[in-house]
């Protein structure tokens, strides 16, 4: 089920360094499963969203690039946060997110593979979640998302605007869409773990995964000559990594987890890695 999304979302200004503290904390403190983190990025303001507490922190990307060349304290804490906490960050698209936060603040958002990543994107889990090859290689738009799979009412939602957060502050607005990522993740997520015929399962973690890391490439400035914006997974890099990936599993079944090649190690502990995302 869902999660249900309070009808009251406080949202508050951020300002490095003077909230870092109970700010950073309420980050550091945040459950991990489900995800409770949900992020956007724009070329003004950093946007966290904290589902549990149903609040919308607007850290400004000025402020904090600032701040971050005076080396303070708190903004390098806030970096070292995004780039290794082992907290789950949920995007819609961490691609353009990747790009600014690193090209403002020289934050590097980084996946770790073929481990568990902490860097999630809804709409590689949408698309992976297609039931043909074919329908895969198209990936879904977000307001395509909401309107098929949320059921998140705004009618129903009062922004409650507090701590420097003023309607009429324009450096304090955000695209409401990112109250939509708890309910879509988890939706989708809970899919992908179930492994229902045709999709979902651990080939597809490791797929996703995958294609997170080669996605992140362009925060480098060192994009695949094969990006597009758009584009998923074609039914021939499908069909090619299936069988690799059952190849994998037969080698490992026959070895009973012993046989190792490249950086493959079977082993239960080794497929293990795949239950979650």
């Amino acid at each position: 089920m869902a999660p249900t999304t309070s009808a009251t979302i406080s949202v508050q200004r951020i300002w490095i360094p003077d909230d870092h503290p109970a700010f950073l904390q309420s980050l550091v403190d945040a459950p991990n499963n489900p995800a409770s983190l949900y992020l956007s990025v724009s070329s003004r303001s950093l946007v966290i969203y904290v589902a549990p507490t149903s609040t919308v922190n607007i850290v400004s990307l000025p402020h904090l690039s600032v701040a971050l060349s005076q080396e303070h304290n708190s903004a390098i804490a806030l970096k070292t946060f995004l780039e290794s906490g082992k907290i789950t960050k949920v995007f819609f698209d961490a691609r353009s997110p990747a790009k600014i936060l690193f090209e403002h603040c020289d934050i590097a958002l980084v996946t770790c593979f073929p481990g568990r990543t902490y860097i999630h994107e809804v709409q590689l889990m949408a698309g992976a979640l297609r039931k043909s090859d074919t329908a895969r290689e198209w990936l879904p738009g977000f307001d395509r998302c909401i309107t098929q799979d949320s059921d998140l009412d705004f009618d129903n939602l009062i922004l409650d605007r507090a701590h420097g957060a003023d309607r009429a502050d324009e450096a304090a607005s955000f695209d409401m869409r990112i109250l939509h990522l708890p309910i879509l993740w988890r939706k989708y997520h809970d899919q992908l773990v179930e492994c229902r015929p045709g999709i979902g399962g651990s080939f597809w973690v490791a797929m996703i995964r995958e294609a997170t890391r080669e996605r992140l490439k362009i925060l480098r400035g060192n994009e695949p000559p094969s990006y597009d914006a758009k584009r998923g997974w074609d039914k021939y890099s499908i069909q090619t990594q299936r069988e690799i990936w059952n190849d994998d599993v037969f080698m490992d079944s026959t070895t009973h987890g012993e046989w190792f090649s490249g950086d493959f190690l079977g082993g239960s502990e080794h497929w293990a890695q795949y239950d979650v995302l």
